[in-house]
């Protein structure tokens, strides 16, 4: 080890004694500096890289150049002469001022000389050429974010620059598979990327972006010229060669056609490794199928079994295939759409050690759990975009989905009092169409009109089986007597909304905005449930005689109206606003029909101050109201474990709350600095909250409002420099929740808090070797009926170098040591590795991969919540040792 460092130590010292810095100031004849300025320091010899910066918000500037090698260096600013300094190899200049004098005339066209600059930044728009970053050994998009200032790419394939996360995916301007970032990152090869446009304040509709206040970060991706009409992509297939045994496999293909008028992609992926092809976020975006302008109604359909990465379980395989396309039939309608097919098959074991917290005992348990599941999901969407003029916009977006969930589980659960096995049968058929037309109107400079209307249907029909060798949940469910026990639960959800929303936007002159909204969002829901015991001589046991089995009719109508005043002062812009709602909640079940009205003032603030181009300050508050769901409404009892029953409140009314955030954001590029850094405080001051009842590890739970507050404070932020080819970047973040939690009759203030504070060291040079390295110390205390507390270390280093020209060796790592209040700690380590062997101009390319190299059994983990604390271990994937072999078209 400390021979590493020393190597590195050294490293690091030839490599600064091997380089000079300039720096400088470029501004106006007048002195007044040239913000964002583009300074290109173009070597005149051989084997030297071309340089470049841009210049701050003071005007500063700061090359890092080679030493002994003579620059050409270039200073140009749109509407200003470029300005040319030559810097000699054995100058002992250090410090260089640029003047620029302005062109005195309006050019249709700029001329730049230069082929290329490495990054431009305007307004709304920061772009970068891929070329001046990449090295030429990367294989997929992700790999080339990577290398990007201020763009940092997760496991999970999410994307953020500057600490804002990217909401938007396009290529060539239009959206891929839905606008997700994962399955754009991952398959794009990094050889057909030209240029990464990052857009803030998005939007699809050119002459909205003015009044649309969007929050939307997006990305464009711009393909090199010979991909924009050309058929691109790869293809790779793997199997085990370590033991082949375990049978392990890998398929996979992404494949790419680019036209002036016509867009193809298909991505097609079959694996047993644990690996999913896109996320959680993803499929969100593939099953939203909503308007953006109404994207408040919550979804009953349960999707997360198809998304993320998960080798957390003993067996695991995955079929996947999306289709991508988009057509333009004229100048004015462009059609397009995607298909995703999903099918996962599951199988895990964890082992928990978990102490119930009740007000004068502890219950303990120790729970073996064993399941497999198998989803199967399909998604289909059309979308047409139609534009009769330039300051007209109609789109209609239509969606089905259907999806299959088969879930079977075993648990042997052994308490201090007893010991039973419980086998549950889960299937659930999910069906949901949805659809949406929006209608955007410019009229003339002054008014803009938007209209959207958003309908959309699920149909969810959830049944489940219990199985146990002994009765259960004494005193909750009325089981009878007999050999052996099987509960069975229908549930059925039927659900319909319809939402409108007219708007219109009054630019009353360059610093006054009026916006006026009119709108209703109407919802109904029909939930049904039954539960019966199924006994060994043919009878049925029918729970409804003891107060089971729901039949619950939902409407909700939300009418409002609303004015939004914007404002600017300076650099200061405002944008106040109050709604008022008229709330009309309807229930009809066994008890009888109830209705409840409500009319609500919900204000709101935006306020943002921007004191330069590269830093700004944002801060948000809303004032809402959130009614409560059928399932919360039901009034009968509902089986929903093997150790948990729940009755809902029919008298529940709705929560209010208070949200706000406050966002701050500076880029210091003569510094090479990025600060981000929010802060949010959410406190409802009505709120739902389940009571519990625990007996052992038997619980009723039934949700009840309250006055007593709830409040979540959360704090965040990063910060980075760049320190000569290095990018070193601190994280923290800190929360803090308090709330009030009734168990079994008794009142307790409950506090949770969490803290988190990280360090990532990485190489930031094309022409070394990848390698970051990383630390994350964490903290979590809970304090409620009982005082407990985590900490969490983790390491992780991610390493990869080009040997000989053609081999790419590739190494990640990562490591976790959880301790808890007793001073106990487990621990486990992850490495995955690789070496791949591509010529540069050959199709073929060969990759030996080995997933968990230390061949690690399980993971082990803390957790703890309201009443329960639990020690987790979890079974994983074995090692697996890969050769796959791929072709590039």
């Amino acid at each position: 080890m400390h021979k590493i460092l020393f190597c590195f130590l050294l490293f690091t010292t030839l490599s600064f004694s091997q380089s000079r810095s300039i720096t400088g100031v470029v501004a106006e004849e007048n002195n007044k500096p040239l913000e964002s300025a583009n300074v290109i320091a173009k070597p005149l010899q051989e084997k030297a890289s071309l340089k470049f910066a841009i210049a701050d918000n003071k005007g500063r500037y700061r090359l890092e150049l080679e030493k002994a090698v003579k620059y050409e260096i270039t200073v140009s600013y749109i509407g200003f002469v470029e300005e040319v300094f030559i810097l000699e190899a054995d100058a002992v200049v250090t410090t260089h001022d640029f003047k620029l004098k302005p062109t005195g005339e309006q050019l249709k066209e700029i001329v730049i000389k230069h082929e290329f600059k490495p990054i431009e930044i305007k307004k709304d728009t920061m772009t970068f050429n891929v070329k001046s970053f990449a090295n030429g050994n990367e294989r997929k998009m992700k790999e080339v974010l990577e290398k990007l200032p201020g763009v940092e790419v997760d496991k999970n394939g999410g994307v953020t620059v500057q600490g804002k996360k990217v909401t938007k995916m396009l290529v060539e301007g239009k959206s891929f598979f839905g606008g997700g970032s994962k399955l754009a990152v991952e398959n794009i090869p990094a050889d057909a990327l030209d240029k990464i446009e990052v857009i803030d304040h998005f939007n699809e509709v050119g002459f909205m972006k003015q009044v649309s206040d969007s929050d939307e970060l997006a990305m464009n991706v711009k393909l090199k010229a010979d991909k924009k009409k050309f058929v691109f992509g790869d293809v790779e297939a793997g199997a085990e060669v370590g033991n082949a045994d375990n049978g392990f496999y890998l398929g996979h293909a992404a494949l790419f056609y680019y036209a002036p008028k016509t867009n193809l992609s298909f991505i097609g992926d079959l694996n047993n490794i644990g690996k999913r092809t896109f996320t959680f976020d993803d499929l969100m975006r593939f099953g939203g199928g909503m308007s953006t302008f109404l994207s408040g109604r919550k979804s009953l359909t349960n999707l997360y079994s198809f998304a993320n990465d998960n080798q957390d379980v003993v067996q695991n395989t995955s079929q996947f295939g999306a289709f991508n396309f988009s057509h333009d039939t004229s100048s004015k309608l462009s059609i397009s759409g995607f298909s995703i097919f999903s099918k996962v098959l599951t199988a895990s074991q964890t082992e928990s050690k978990n102490e119930y917290l009740q007000n004068s005992a502890i219950a303990f348990e120790n729970r073996l759990q064993e399941g497999t599941n198998r989803s199967v999901l399909g998604i289909g969407n059309i979308k047409l975009d139609y534009s009769p003029s330039a300051k007209e916009k109609w789109y209609y977006n239509g969606q089905y989905q259907s999806s299959n969930n088969s879930i079977s589980n075993t648990i042997n659960s052994i308490t201090n009092v007893n010991a039973s096995i419980f086998e549950t049968l889960n299937k659930a058929d999910n069906t949901a169409i949805k659809q949406y037309i929006e209608w955007h109107k410019s009229y003339n400079l002054k008014h803009t009109t938007t209209l959207v209307i958003n309908q959309a249907y699920d149909y969810n029909t959830p049944r489940t089986n219990w199985f146990t060798d002994q009765p259960f949940l004494a005193g909750l469910i009325p089981l009878q007597e007999d050999s052996a026990y099987r509960i069975e639960q229908v549930k059925k959800v039927k659900t319909n909304s319809v939402d409108a929303l007219f708007k219109h936007y009054w630019i009353i002159n360059n610093f006054n905005h009026l916006y006026t909204n009119v709108g209703n969002n109407y919802g109904n829901s029909r939930l049904e449930t039954t539960e019966q015991q199924l006994l060994t001589n043919g009878n049925v046991n029918d729970f409804a005689m003891s107060g089971f089995g729901n039949s619950i009719k939902y409407q909700l109508n939300d009418a409002y109206v609303g004015l939004e005043y914007k404002f600017r002062i300076g650099k200061w812009t405002n944008k106040p606003g109050l709604y008022a709602h008229w709330y009309h909640l309807t229930t009809d079940q066994k008890s009888g029909e109830r209705a409840l009205t409500k009319t609500l003032l919900q204000p709101q603030w935006n306020s943002d101050y921007e004191f330069n181009k590269s830093e700004s300050l944002n801060f948000v508050y809303k004032l809402e109201n959130s009614f409560p769901q059928s399932t919360q409404l039901a009034e009968q009892f509902t089986l929903q474990n093997y150790n948990l029953v729940y009755k809902g409140n029919a008298l529940l009314q709705n929560e209010r709350f208070h949200n706000a955030n406050l966002r701050y954001t500076k880029t210091n590029l003569y510094r090479g600095i990025t600060w981000n850094a929010m802060a949010s405080w959410n406190q409802k001051v009505r709120t739902i909250r389940n009571e519990i009842q625990l007996d052992g590890i038997n619980q009723f739970n039934t949700p009840i409002l309250s006055d007593n507050p709830e409040t979540n404070y959360n704090v965040n932020g990063s910060f980075s420099k760049k320190i000569y080819r290095f990018n070193l970047r601190f994280n923290t973040n800190f929360s803090w929740f308090t709330y009030f939690q009734t168990l079994n009759n008794t009142e307790t203030l409950n506090n949770r808090n969490n803290q988190r504070l990280g360090v990532v060291l990485r190489t930031a040079h094309k022409k070394w070797p990848g390698f970051s390295i990383g630390y994350n110390k964490g903290f979590s205390q809970f304090s409620g009926l009982t005082q407990s507390q985590f900490q969490t270390d983790a390491i992780t280093s991610d390493f990869d170098i080009s040997i000989a020209k053609f081999w790419t060796f590739k190494c990640s790592y990562e490591n976790l040591k959880n301790t808890n209040s007793n001073k106990q700690s487990n621990f486990y380590d992850i490495a995955n590795t690789s070496l791949r062997y591509q010529k540069k101009n050959s199709p073929f390319g060969f990759e030996l991969m080995v997933n968990n190299l230390f061949d690690n059994k399980v993971k082990n983990d803390f957790s703890f919540s309201d009443y329960l604390i639990s020690q987790r271990t979890t079974f994983v994937l074995p090692r697996v040792f890969m050769l796959s072999v791929s072709y590039k078209l």
